[in-house]
């Protein structure tokens, strides 16, 4: 699974002048080079940017750029000004002129997680999330529901698309109207005081000395603890690593509820996929509903597979 859009975000030589020269007085002395990143799923200019002074990981998007990926940049300004160092990092400098958008962030030694999946790294990213689901939003950030509804509750769409409905594996065919009731409790099982990331997920994780370090914060969220938990396992069975099921006890350890306590969040999420991956591509995001596609196919199978097990226990009563 390729964890990033299949295109070459914008050179640094594109980016407008008065902006560079922003982010090269944020780091300090003259410009050297740039080290540009390709993955993610965003449009906008990414990469590690050396001047005579420092490092610095910038990202960047002139305002005639793509527009959802300068919203995304300025939402991200705004989530880093207010989270705790631990858990985000550090801004050098926040930058917004009329031309466009760029943020400077201290560099950060790490590698991704993922090749391959390691069990240091499942429990790296645990303890990560034990923080996250231990501490409090800051005031003002979105809402769980205002911002995962409808998105995470597509099931009724779904049964109304014969191609979709019919595509599902048989066993949540037959469990539909079980997965619309489910669907009227994911607003109550998102909801929340502490902090969601809302895109966990391996190219926005760097591992370091044995903590994982949660980057790319523009959909960061006010929700319940762990929410993050069940949008990440899918694309980790996706990219070779453990099956959902066998990863979850992993993060049971560092303090995450039974998966069948999450199964609203788990169908929401699964129901997002489903629909998301047969919808028009993005000509900006290429490689986006295959990158959604990918982890539908385990979210699914597992979905199945936590509904076939509650029927089990409910028949053994």
């Amino acid at each position: 699974m390729n964890a990033g859009a299949d295109r070459l975000r914008p050179e640094w030589s594109a980016l407008p002048l008065l902006l560079r020269a922003r982010v090269v007085d944020a780091i300090g002395g003259r410009f050297v080079r740039d080290a540009p990143a390709q993955s993610g799923f965003s449009a906008a200019y990414a990469g590690v940017v050396t001047t005579t002074r420092g490092t610095a990981f910038v990202k960047a998007c002139a305002h005639d750029g793509h527009a959802d990926s300068l919203a995304f940049l300025r939402a991200e300004m705004q989530v880093l000004t207010v989270l705790p160092s631990e858990i985000a990092p550090t801004v050098l400098r926040a930058v917004d002129e009329p031309v466009g958008a760029a943020l400077v962030l201290a560099a950060l030694d790490g590698r991704h997680p993922g090749s391959p999946w390691v069990a240091d790294d499942l429990h790296a990213i645990a303890e990560s999330l034990r923080v996250l689901a231990s501490t409090s939003a800051p005031v003002g950030m979105p809402d769980a529901v205002d911002a995962l509804v409808p998105g995470f509750t597509r099931w009724r769409d779904i049964t109304e698309d014969e191609a979709l409905f019919h595509a599902l594996p048989d066993g949540l065919q037959a469990r539909i109207s079980e997965l619309l009731r489910i669907e009227h409790g994911f607003g109550d099982a998102v909801s929340g005081g502490v902090i969601v990331h809302g895109d966990v997920r391996a190219d926005n994780i760097l591992v370091h000395d044995g903590r994982a370090h949660l980057l790319d914060w523009p959909h960061a969220l006010r929700g319940a603890p762990w929410v993050d938990l069940p949008c990440l396992l899918p694309s980790i069975e996706a990219s070779g690593g453990p099956s959902c099921e066998d990863a979850w006890p992993v993060f049971e350890q560092h303090g995450a509820p039974p998966a069948a306590d999450m199964i609203a969040v788990i169908s929401g999420f699964a129901s997002f996929l489903w629909y998301a991956q047969a919808q028009p591509d993005i000509p900006q995001l290429p490689g986006l509903r295959a990158f959604q596609r990918a982890q539908a196919l385990p979210a699914l199978r597992w979905l199945d597979v936590l509904l076939t097990q509650a029927q089990v226990r409910a028949e053994s009563r």
